[in-house]
C-alpha cells in the first residue's frame, strides 16, 4: 500500500517558533507518510532554516513569492506556483501553516479540487503581530478560507476560543494539539554549568536568567532589559542571556548601554547549543507580547527552569501559575522585575517549579505525542474520504 501523499506549506522558514514547531513535526511523521515541504522566502538570512532544511534531506519547494508581507501582485503569482506544484503532486492532503501560506494555500487546494485540507494556525493573530487594519484583513481571509479546511489544528483551547468569537470556522472543524519538543534532546548537555559560565565570565555564584528568541518587537525583550535595572537594586550579582537575533538587536544593545547593564546582560546571538545554556542558568523569562504556545518554555522546563512568562497567547496552559512557574502581565517590567526578585530570592521555590515543569514537560509536551495525534488526524480524514 502507497504512502498518504502530503504537501505541508508554511510562509517561511526561520528558526523559532511555527517553522521550528513544524520540522520537529514532520521529520518524524516522513516514516509513515510522503511529505513534501512547501516554503516561501525568508527574508532575514540571520533566521533562514532553508539551507539547513535542504541539507537534512526533507523533500522542499521553494515558492520565492510567498513571503509574510502582502503584495497583491506577488501574492497572485505564489498562488499560481502553489496550484502547478498541487497539479504535479497527486497529493491526497494539503496542510497549511500560518496565515499568509494557511490563505494561498487553501485557495490553491480548492482550485485543484484537493477535498482533504487542514489548516494549523501557530497561535492567534488577533493580538500583538500586526496594524488594526492588517489584523482586520486577516481575519477576514481567515473567515472566507476556513470552509475550505476539513479540520483547523490549534495550539491550545484558548486560542480555538478566540478564532470562535472572531466568527472563523465552525467548532466542530476545530481541535488542538500543544507542539512538542524532543524532551531527552533538551535534558541533555555537553558542557557543565561552570564551565559555560566560564566561558561567558559569570561566577558560579551569579543569579543567571535567560531569554532565547528572535529580537524582534512581538518577543518584547526590551521590557525584560528594562526590568532588570530594578532587579540589580536588590541582586546585584544578576545577570541576562539574551539568545537570538533580529530587527531589534542594535537597538536593545544601545538600550542596554543607556542603562548601563553593559557587565549584566549578554548578548550572545544564535546558539547551537541551547541545553548548555539552559542548563547553566537559573531562570527562564519569555516577556513576549504575544505568544502561540511558546516551545522555548518548553526547552527550559526540560532542563528543569522555572519560567517566568508573561500572561498572553497559549502561554497560560504551559506554565503553570506558582507552579511552574510565574505568569505577570505583558508589557510590565514592574511586575516582570518583581518576578525575578521572588525567584532570586527563593532558590527553593525556584528548583521546585523547575522540577514541577519538568514532569509536565515529559506528561503533556513531548513531540512523540505531537506527532503521534497530527497522525491520526492523518489517517482519520483520509479513512473518512475512502
Amino acid at each position: 500500500m502507497s504512502k498518504i501523499r502530503v504537501l505541508n506549506i508554511i510562509t517561511r522558514l526561520e528558526r523559532g517558533g511555527a517553522p521550528q514547531a513544524l520540522l520537529e513535526t514532520i521529520r518524524p511523521m516522513s516514516e509513515e507518510f510522503d511529505i513534501d515541504l512547501v516554503t516561501g522566502q525568508t527574508e532575514d538570512a540571520d533566521l533562514d532554516l532553508t539551507q539547513e532544511v535542504i541539507d537534512s534531506g526533507l523533500p522542499l519547494i521553494q515558492v520565492p513569492s510567498m513571503r509574510r508581507s502582502p503584495h497583491p501582485l506577488r501574492d497572485f503569482e505564489a498562488l499560481r506556483h502553489l496550484i502547478r506544484i498541487m497539479q504535479k503532486g497527486n497529493y491526497d492532503i494539503v496542510h497549511t501553516h500560518t496565515s499568509k501560506a494557511g490563505f494561498l494555500g487553501r485557495v490553491a487546494a480548492k482550485y485543484c479540487k484537493i477535498s482533504t485540507v487542514i489548516h494549523s494556525p501557530h497561535g492567534t493573530i488577533l493580538e500583538g503581530y500586526f496594524s488594526s487594519l492588517i489584523t482586520q484583513v486577516y481575519v477576514y481571509l481567515e473567515r472566507i478560507t476556513a470552509p475550505i479546511a476539513k479540520c483547523i489544528i490549534c495550539l491550545t483551547t484558548r486560542e480555538i476560543d478566540q478564532y470562535l468569537d472572531a466568527k472563523i470556522g465552525r467548532r466542530e472543524q476545530y481541535t488542538h494539539i500543544f507542539n512538542g519538543i524532543d524532551i531527552g534532546a533538551f535534558s541533555t548537555v555537553t558542557q557543565t554549568r561552570q564551565d559555560v559560565r566560564q566561558s561567558l565570565g559569570i561566577s558560579p555564584e551569579s543569579v543567571v536568567c535567560i531569554t532565547v528568541g528572535r529580537l524582534v518587537p512581538v518577543k518584547g525583550q526590551s521590557d525584560l532589559i528594562d526590568a532588570l535595572p530594578m532587579v540589580l537594586e536588590k541582586h546585584p550579582d544578576t545577570h541576562l542571556l539574551i539568545v537570538g537575533e533580529g530587527e531589534l538587536r542594535d537597538p536593545l544593545v544601545q538600550q542596554t548601554q543607556h542603562l548601563n547593564l553593559e557587565n549584566h546582560v549578554h548578548f550572545l546571538g544564535w546558539r547551537n547549543d541551547i541545553p548548555n545554556l539552559l542548563g547553566a542558568s537559573d531562570i527562564f523569562a519569555l516577556p513576549s507580547l504575544n505568544e502561540g504556545l511558546g516551545l522555548v518554555l518548553i526547552e527550559a522546563m526540560a532542563q528543569h527552569l522555572p519560567n517566568i512568562a508573561t500572561q498572553v497567547g497559549g502561554v497560560p496552559e504551559v506554565v503553570l501559575q506558582g507552579e511552574t512557574g510565574l505568569l505577570v502581565p505583558a508589557q510590565s517590567a514592574s511586575k516582570m522585575a518583581e518576578a525575578l526578585k521572588d525567584l532570586i530570592a527563593n532558590p527553593t521555590k525556584r528548583k521546585e517549579m523547575g522540577e514541577a515543569g519538568y514532569q509536565r514537560a515529559l506528561e503533556h509536551f513531548s513531540i512523540q505525542s505531537t506527532v503521534a495525534k497530527t497522525s491520526d488526524i492523518y489517517r482519520q480524514l483520509i479513512g473518512e474520504k475512502a
